[in-house]
């Protein structure tokens, strides 16, 4: 199969041809085999890191577009696809689209693939997503502090490495695109792309 380029929400919708077969993907799962996701780690270096990445990711919403590196994984015959390469840039896009989604109020219709993303690394992480997606902020003060909040978070998810990472993101995503309007519009308009290769 050869590389195509998609944004996070398009490959959701994308059919993908291996010789006579096609399939659609239909969910992206992290197995159990990859580490936790990182981006979100509290350590000088990564926090250099991460303030980086969405500096980026800020500058293709409010006019720079920008195409990410490759993304690799297999799609089984379900269209599950396993990445085994882009996991820490999947799941920043991930966080970022949840974010926008709550944020401009989108309908489930059209961002209920969401839910369609999930980690299996650990059970704490995988029901944290799937319970994520359904969660609907204020946007009263810190994001991962009302997150914590919920009934449905079990305090020792925090010891979560996965868990911890995702909430230290969803606060940094907060912070920086606060001030951007139209945020799902840009991010479904195809700001933020990368190349896939079905493995």
């Amino acid at each position: 199969m050869n590389s195509t380029l998609h944004s996070f929400r398009d490959i959701f919708e994308t059919t993908f041809t291996d010789g006579e077969e096609q399939v659609k993907l239909q969910k992206i799962i992290i197995p159990i085999i990859q580490r936790d996701y990182a981006q979100g780690r509290r350590d000088p270096d990564i926090d250099r890191v991460r303030s980086r990445f969405l500096d980026s990711l800020h500058d293709a919403v409010t006019g720079n577009p920008i195409t990410l590196d490759f993304v690799y994984g297999d799609i089984d015959e379900n269209g599950v696809m396993t990445p085994l390469d882009g996991q820490q840039r999947l799941t920043t896009l991930f966080l970022l689209h949840w974010y926008a989604a709550k944020k401009d109020a989108i309908s489930i219709e059209e961002c209920g693939f969401l839910s369609n993303f999930g980690y299996e690394t650990r059970y704490s992480a995988r029901y944290f997503c799937k319970e994520l997606t359904g969660f609907l902020p204020t946007f009263q003060g810190e994001l991962s502090a009302e997150i914590i909040d919920q009934a449905w978070f079990p305090l020792d998810w925090q010891k979560d490495p996965t868990i911890s990472s995702m909430l230290v993101m969803l606060d940094s995503i907060s912070g920086k695109f606060a001030d951007v309007e139209n945020l799902w519009k840009k991010l479904s308009g195809g700001a933020i792309t990368f190349y896939f290769l079905p493995i």
